[in-house]
This record gives structure tokens, sequence and C-alpha cells, in this order.
């Protein structure tokens, strides 16, 4: 296994320390949370850059690279559902999106074709990953101050306002890969 692939596995990795940083109350876990996150964020780029600079791209890497990325998210919106913000319905959206992109990307394998990321694509991972992470930071924030309780209606406000700006850009990715994809999906 090559150093991106080691990567996109750590990235993986990263995942039940944020959950637990998230869940397991002790004094600035926010802040350890917020490490994680953006540790596994930037790890994201650096296996990109590797990869490319170094002729190490591998069809591991094509399949878990956006895998791990998208395990990561979720991972941060499933913690903002469960603190009661609201944002259920964008995640639902951008699951779809997901779904539908997975299922074209497999459909496409199956006939030798590879379907990579598109500018709109890497877009939509930049926002996710940027909205979240300014989540984790403003919670990391709220943590430091006397009473975390005074941020929670800015949180929310926020993560509503943000959550749903990504969903948007997210469906509309999605709807590029599916006229991208779409000689695959209609019936002949």
């Amino acid at each position: 296994m090559n150093l991106p692939n080691k990567i996109t596995v750590f990235r993986f990795c990263c995942i039940p320390f944020l959950m637990a940083f998230a869940y397991i109350d002790f004094k600035y876990h926010w802040v350890a949370a917020l490490i994680v996150y953006f540790v596994a964020c930037m790890s994201d780029k650096v296996d990109g850059i590797i990869a490319r600079k170094q002729g190490l791209v591998t069809d591991f890497g094509k399949l878990m690279d956006p895998l791990s990325d998208k395990s990561l998210v979720f991972a941060a919106y499933l913690i903002f559902v469960n603190m009661g913000w609201h944002t259920d319905i964008c995640i639902m959206l951008m699951l779809a999106r997901e779904f539908l992109v997975a299922g074209i990307r497999m459909a496409a394998a199956t006939t030798g074709e590879v379907i990579a990321a598109n500018g709109f694509g890497k877009c939509k991972t930049f926002l996710q990953m940027a909205t979240t992470g300014m989540t984790f930071l403003l919670l990391a924030i709220g943590e430091g101050s006397a009473n975390i309780d005074m941020t929670t209606p800015w949180l929310n406000i926020y993560c509503t306002v943000a959550f749903w700006v990504v969903s948007v850009i997210t469906v509309l990715s999605g709807i590029i890969y599916a006229k991208d994809g779409w000689h695959l999906i209609k019936t002949k």
C-alpha cells in the first residue's frame, strides 16, 4: 500500500476519535474534536498532492479517497444532528446525492469507464469540510467561554444557513453527475 492510500486509511481511522471526542464530555473535548477533524481534512489534501506529484494514483485511492471524505463529513453531520440542530433534511439531500453518484460510478465501472470527480464535486467536498470545520471551531471557542449555552443559538443559525447552502451545491453537483452519466442510466 503506497503512502497516499495509507493517508486515506488514516482518515477513516480518525472518525472514531472524532466521534469519541464529540460525545465524551471532558475539558476541551471540542478542541480535541476540532484538531482531529482538521488533521483528517488536511490529510485529504496531502494524499491527493502526493498521489498526483509522485504518480501514485491507484484504483484503491480513486474509490476509497472520496469514500473516506464522505464518511468523515457525515460523521460530523451526525454529531450536529445529535446535538439537536435541525439539518436532517440537508443531510438526507446530501446522502441521496452520494448514493446517486456512487450508483453511477458503479454502473460506469461495470463498463470499464471511470467517472472522476469534477469541479462541482470538489467544491462540494471543500464546502462540506469547511462548514463542518467552522462549526467545530465555533464549538471549541465557545468551550473556552464561561457559558457555552450563549453560543448555541448562533451556532444553530450558522449551521442552518451553511448546511442549506452546501445542500444546494451538493444537489447541483449530483445533477451534473447524473447528466454526465445519463448514458449509464437510460434504458436501451
